[in-house]
């Protein structure tokens, strides 16, 4: 039984890596044309905004939370002004760093994005892709998490963005971590960077939103996830009609939270601008 389980998940990874392949070959991808950024340059602020020093309200975090598929869809920009209205905080990933992207987010004159960048795209006018963290509030500390092990043949790695903010009426500050997990890769190479991220986490003392593209496409990274979330005293949230995508019948977008309560959870199923569905969850400290 535990051998057929395991030739299962060898199958389906490499299925996956067939398809990987089948994808760089379709859209002529090779690893000499990404680069990635050194330490101090994987930051990249986005619509720079002064002086904002409002605190979140402790007791209404609106959190927003949507794998983007680099704005590829048409309806992309119509759908993203609609999603972000009267968020407190986006996490956001595949951000992409070309002009229909960045055109948007500099419309978007009331939030700072921070960009924790996984590669840099040289034949894209050296274009940024990775993770963006954005609000209104003025961050207590901007940092990020870049994935030990690397996504086959192409060789970048995936991130993690480590932003954290003040609460009213409390000296307690919330911490938010965005991943774009490592996709093609296995169980154990997933679970090394979900763990440095929880490691990270586990040195903040107050509340943590850990959300994002987990690329959780088989049931045993999907166990795996629930199992180690779980032992770092996180519960994931639910959503009642909830239609995130799914691959080999898996979810891969999934919203943590550590000493918050949630109010309210959303998947917005009907929106078409990207192959996830954007997640929305409030939460109280």
């Amino acid at each position: 039984m535990l051998l057929a389980k395991n030739m299962n998940s060898f199958i389906k990874l490499k299925f996956v890596a067939i398809l990987f392949a089948v994808f760089l070959s379709s859209h002529n991808i090779e690893a000499s044309r990404f680069l990635i950024p050194k330490d101090n340059n994987v930051i990249e602020v986005i619509n720079q905004v002064e002086s904002i020093d409002y605190i979140i309200p402790r007791d209404d975090i609106k959190v927003f939370v949507w794998n983007m598929y680099k704005g590829g869809k048409e309806t992309w920009p119509e759908d993203f002004k609609r999603l972000i209205h009267g968020k407190d905080i986006l996490l956001l990933q595949e951000v992409l760093t070309v002009p229909q992207m960045t055109q948007e987010i500099m419309k978007d004159v009331g939030r700072t994005y921070y960009l924790a960048t996984s590669f840099i795209d040289k034949k894209r006018n050296f274009a940024r892709t990775g993770v963006a963290t954005a609000s209104q509030y003025e961050p207590v500390r901007v940092g990020w998490q870049r994935s030990y092990y690397r996504e086959p043949v192409i060789k970048t790695p995936k991130m993690v963005g480590v932003v954290e903010y003040d609460l009213s009426g409390t000296d307690k500050n919330l911490l938010t971590l965005n991943i774009h997990a490592i996709n093609f890769v296995s169980t154990r190479k997933l679970k090394h960077m979900v763990k440095a991220a929880l490691d990270e986490a586990s040195r903040h003392d107050g509340p943590v939103v850990f959300g994002g593209d987990f690329n959780t496409w088989s049931k045993k990274k999907l166990r795996m996830l629930s199992s180690l979330m779980s032992s770092y005293g996180y519960k994931e949230v639910a959503f009642s009609q909830d239609g995130r995508m799914k691959t080999f019948g898996n979810i891969l977008d999934h919203i943590y939270v550590r000493d918050l309560k949630v109010k309210k959870s959303v998947v917005y199923n009907s929106v078409e601008g990207s192959d996830h569905k954007a997640m929305e969850v409030h939460l109280a400290f």
